[in-house]
């Protein structure tokens, strides 16, 4: 079975295009459900896991997973229609412009935005059936945080384009990613502990990372399509001094998580892998300009920090 992108153009089997959704999507970047996660396992330590909010735990991993699927389609768009990823992912391997649809023609820019609408309206649908799910056990204010982060993954590179305003793209990170693990945990506990937050605010600063170093491979691109990032409107050396804070500032809040709270000091021992990895990322970003190789050892710092950090609340059990 075939489909056509356009009138005229070749048709385009129909995995081959399924495989372009799920490349749109970024479904690739598994690192967002982490949030979730984590904080499922401080319900399960609040003793708030079971047949009464098992409704709600599920509709949020799906209302995670449509909104990082919608605001994916989005940031394409985005990139797509001011010409960043084609600057950006000019002379690429062929095996990594494949993860950009848009511009190898798998997809066309309607089927994109058709994609991304109907995701966007299951995240809602999701989050607010979980909402009604919970019996007026969740707090408004949670309600409005979750809407709000909703409506902002989808408004990073289009719409109000938060991206492209000076600190907009840090900013919306941040919370859109903060919100996945804070709102689940919000909704079903009723209240904000100081756990849920510094857990949330960790995985958040551990993404932020990897966008700026990321950024930091971009910035040429970014900069002739006006999207002020912070590699952009920083000079070279203030943004590794920047770079070292948002280091400074993970390692700040590790240390907060295992003082300040339930959970026992020696459960800290499982994040120092972490640290030293962002140490790492530090040395190849900032002092050896290794943009690149940065971002990777992102992707695997997440990995590292987020089984760190569940392996410590299951012990913690």
């Amino acid at each position: 079975m075939t489909a056509t992108s356009a009138p005229g153009a070749a048709k385009i089997p129909v995995a081959t295009k399924a495989v372009g959704y799920v490349q749109l999507g970024k479904v690739r970047i598994y690192h967002h459900a982490y949030g979730w996660i984590l904080a499922l396992l401080l319900l399960r330590l609040d003793g708030r896991v079971g047949s009464d909010t098992a409704a709600a735990l599920a509709l949020t991993l799906l209302m995670v997973l449509a909104t990082q699927w919608s605001g994916g389609a989005a940031d394409d768009l985005g990139g797509f229609r001011d010409g960043s990823d084609a600057r950006n992912y000019a002379g690429r391997p062929p095996a990594t412009v494949a993860k950009k649809p848009l511009l190898t023609g798998v997809l066309t820019e309607s089927e994109a935005v058709r994609f991304g609408i109907v995701m966007w309206v299951i995240a809602i649908a999701a989050g607010l059936a979980a909402v009604v799910s919970l019996d007026g056990g969740a707090p408004l204010a949670a309600v409005l945080v979750m809407l709000v982060g909703q409506i902002a993954s989808v408004q990073y590179s289009i719409g109000l384009k938060l991206s492209y305003l000076p600190c907009g793209l840090e900013v919306t990170i941040f919370y859109v990613i903060g919100c996945i693990g804070l709102v689940p945990y919000w909704l079903i506990a009723g209240q904000v502990t100081t756990e849920a937050l510094i857990t949330a605010a960790l995985v958040a600063l551990w993404f932020l990372q990897i966008v700026s170093y990321g950024n930091a491979s971009d910035k040429q691109g970014d900069s002739e399509v006006s999207r002020h990032t912070m590699a952009v409107i920083l000079p070279p050396k203030a943004f590794k001094v920047f770079l070292s804070l948002l280091y400074a500032a993970g390692v700040t809040l590790l240390i907060l998580l295992f003082t300040t709270t339930r959970f026992d000091p020696l459960l800290g021992l499982t994040v120092v892998p972490v640290v030293v990895l962002h140490a790492a990322q530090l040395y190849y970003g900032a002092g050896k300009e290794e943009w690149r190789k940065a971002r990777f050892i992102g992707l695997s710092s997440v990995d590292l920090g987020c089984l760190g950090l569940a392996l410590a609340f299951v012990l913690a059990a």
